[in-house]
This record gives C-alpha cells, sequence and structure tokens, in this order.
C-alpha cells in the first residue's frame, strides 16, 4: 500500500499561503496554522503573539460544533500584550472532510484603534455611549455592537460559544430589548450562527430567569 502522509505533512500546502498574507500585511497580520490533531503550531508567518511552531493550540481551540463551518469570524480576541486583534478562522479538511486543521488570520488593530481616537479628539468627538435607546433604523447597529462587545470580553465569536455563553449574549439582547423589534429573531439567529428554533429555546429560558428573579 501506498504511504500515506503524515497529518502535519497535509498541512504544508496552507503554509505558502499564510507565508503569503502574512507578506502582504506585514507588520501587522500574523498567520497560524494550527494542527488539529496534536493540538500544536505547525506553522506560523510573522509572528506577532510571540508564538513559534510547536507552541500548544489550546487556547485557540474553538468547541467541536463550530468546525463544521468553512470559515469562523470574523471575531475580536486579545494579545498577551493587551493589543486587540481582529481575527477570522479557516477550517482545514483531509480529503475525507474531517477538520484536521486551522488557518487563523490574526489582525493588530492597534494602530487604526490609535488613528481613530486621533481623529476623535481633532475632531472634537466624545467617545460613543453605549445606546440606551434605538428606533427601528438602527436597532441593527445596536445589535451588532452589543454582539461584538459580548465577542471582545470572551475573545471568541459568537458563532463559537457554548450554551453558557449564547444565553449570556440573548440576555444582553433581551435587555436590550432587540428580540421586541418585529424582524430581529432571524437576524439575531444568523448573526450567533444558530436556528431560530434554538433562539426561541434560550430566550425562553431567559425569561424564565427574569421572572423568578422579579418574584
Amino acid at each position: 500500500m501506498p504511504n500515506r502522509p503524515s497529518p502535519a505533512a497535509s498541512l504544508a500546502p496552507h503554509f505558502p499561503v499564510a507565508d503569503a498574507i502574512a507578506a502582504l500585511f506585514r507588520p501587522h497580520v500574523e498567520v497560524v496554522v494550527h494542527d488539529l490533531l496534536t493540538m500544536k503550531i505547525a506553522h506560523i508567518a510573522n509572528p506577532i503573539s510571540k508564538r513559534k511552531v510547536g507552541d500548544s493550540s489550546s487556547g485557540d481551540r474553538f468547541p467541536d460544533e463550530a468546525l463544521v463551518q468553512h470559515v469562523i469570524g470574523p471575531y475580536r480576541k486579545t494579545n498577551t500584550d493587551g493589543r486587540n486583534m481582529r481575527c477570522i478562522t479557516a477550517v482545514l479538511r483531509d480529503e475525507k472532510g474531517n477538520p484536521h486543521g486551522m488557518l487563523c488570520v490574526n489582525f493588530d488593530v492597534t494602530m487604526l484603534e490609535r488613528v481613530r481616537d486621533s481623529l476623535e479628539t481633532l475632531a472634537f468627538l466624545p467617545p460613543s455611549p453605549e445606546p440606551e435607546r434605538f428606533f427601528h433604523d438602527n436597532w441593527r447597529q445596536v445589535l451588532e455592537q452589543i454582539v461584538s462587545n459580548h465577542e471582545t470580553g470572551l475573545g471568541m465569536s459568537a458563532r463559537a460559544l457554548d450554551a453558557t455563553g449564547r444565553r449570556e449574549l440573548i440576555a444582553r439582547l433581551h435587555e436590550a430589548r432587540i428580540l421586541d423589534i418585529r424582524n430581529a429573531a432571524p437576524a439575531v439567529a444568523s448573526r450567533m450562527g444558530i436556528s431560530r428554533a434554538l433562539l426561541y429555546k434560550y430566550l425562553k429560558e431567559v425569561r424564565k430567569l427574569d421572572s423568578a428573579s422579579d418574584n
């Protein structure tokens, strides 16, 4: 029988892609290829995070249910030195379609945030507060802000959340009355990567807890 390539060798064709992306956006983008079978870094280009090949990938592992997607994100996370990163992950599959690797593109947005802050200062613009009210024409922006803040706090995409994380996010959306808006439920379900039936299940649980706390 012919020799089959090792799992790590089967990820090697993705290494030049990682190098190309990192070279195009250097020095602001890091690209990491993770081996899901060994849970170690198989390749890294422009290592902003100071990680190296062979380091553990456990901090970048998504729940198994998230790996059914071809692309996870974009999502936000914080680098070890405190810098904010905007990230996206491509799930790499073997010849049978099983996930065996991840190609993660991590974009350091620190410079862009500094430019934004400088422009706000020059224009005498105060920082945008958390919205307390919203109208029919801007609830989608409020939805995105709440979800993005939740993703930033947890360091992962809303689509990668477990049941507890989903309930917490839906509780925040319920508190902001987003789900009281007509046609908001399909948008929320799509943003979280879940079905409407599952969204309503979580929402029922959240409302039940609210009712219990009021009594």
